[in-house]
């Protein structure tokens, strides 16, 4: 009698590559959106806010659209798509820039500040949101220490994503060439997921087929670069930013930048304490409840580091990726060896609302 192997989906290559090429849009983005807002911090978070609510509706997308479909099925054309969706985020913000200057000044319109916004987190967002659903999914069929390092090994390659752009792309790479390296590299595990899942033959047909164009694509990426360079943001980081107008005034550097960060984070400490402490928010549950004050917490946290280094060093767009490597590292280590496979590897709705919510409220704090 033969015994057939389960297909499984494979769910370790998606995680790997969920946290790599995510953690690396995401440092890319934030780099692009620096210079789409004029090293303007606090808008930069504001536009933040919009990732995890995208990836709130993303992860909800997988019920919606394939309720019958097996999630081992659309892992891999999940990946495929989301490697589509890196360098086509990365073109999407300078479509704003023709409307950005407003009067010959260097103040933004409203418009440049939410175009550059909605196309640089909205589609990643909702595509990072669907494959992290479906690596969560699938995820939870495993059985052992396999499904306890998963969400471990998620948050460790979106530390080595961030890694490598802050010491390959930022030295050696265009921003095209490192979303094509991190679109391949999604790619090759949807090729392995597909492999192992029930329905799988056709995913990795064509998701060779689609490695293959990205690997043509890599040598005249620096050609499509320079033919791009009209819609590339020229505001000078390294200049003491112009304020946007549009968007409010920015509070001073220095300490008075540390001191708000520092203030913002107790306040969060204290909301997490409050809630921890079986305290429940009106229409929410107590698990809910923390888990929003929680994501607050932590997405505050996260801002206001980046911040109270840009009050201290005074420039954040060269080490922003070495920044958000060190906070996940943080997170892998807090998140190895998981007692909850849950924790971290399924997108949680109220976390995700509180993450949106401590970047908003962050960010008001220094505009307007």
């Amino acid at each position: 009698m033969t015994t057939q192997t389960p297909h499984t989906g494979r769910p370790l290559p998606a995680a790997l590559a969920l946290g790599f090429a995510g953690a690396g849009a995401t440092c890319l983005l934030l780099r692009e959106l620096l210079l789409a807002y004029c090293g303007n911090e606090a808008a930069m978070g504001a536009a933040m806010a919009l990732l995890p609510l995208a990836i709130a509706v993303g992860a909800a997308l997988p019920g919606r659209l394939w309720p019958d479909r097996d999630p081992a099925d659309s892992l891999g054309p999940a990946l495929g798509f989301l490697a589509i969706i890196l360098p086509l985020s990365l073109l999407l913000p300078r479509l704003a820039r023709p409307g950005a200057i407003v009067g010959g000044a260097t103040a933004l319109s409203p418009l440049a500040v939410s175009g550059a916004a909605i196309g640089a987190f909205v589609p990643s967002g909702l595509c990072l949101g669907l494959v992290w659903m479906l690596t969560g999914t699938v995820g939870c069929r495993q059985e052992g220490k396999n499904a306890a390092r998963l969400p471990a090994a998620l948050a460790g390659a979106a530390a080595l994503g961030a890694l490598f752009v802050q010491f390959v792309a930022i030295p050696k790479l265009t921003p095209l060439n490192a979303s094509l390296d991190m679109g391949l590299a999604c790619c090759v595990a949807g090729i392995l997921c597909a492999a192992g899942s029930p329905g799988g033959r056709g995913p990795e047909t064509w998701l060779s087929v689609m490695a293959l164009g990205f690997v043509l694509l890599l040598p005249v990426s620096g050609l499509l670069e320079t033919r791009l360079a009209a819609w590339q943001w020229q505001c000078p980081v390294s200049a003491v930013p112009a304020v946007p107008a549009a968007i409010g005034t920015v509070l001073g550097g220095g300490a008075r930048a540390v001191a708000t960060a520092l203030t913002y984070l107790a306040v969060c400490i204290a909301a997490v304490a409050a809630l921890a402490g079986r305290v429940t928010l009106p229409g929410l549950r107590e698990d809910q409840s923390r888990d929003l004050a929680i994501g607050m917490a932590e997405a505050g946290a996260f801002l206001g580091l980046l911040l109270a280094y840009q009050g201290v060093a005074g420039n954040l767009f060269p080490h922003l990726p070495a920044l958000a490597a060190a906070w996940l590292v943080g997170d892998a280590l807090a998140l190895y060896p998981s007692r909850d496979i849950r924790r971290g590897l399924v997108p949680n709705t109220p976390a995700l609302c509180g993450a949106a919510l401590g970047l908003a409220l962050l960010s008001a704090l220094l505009i307007l």
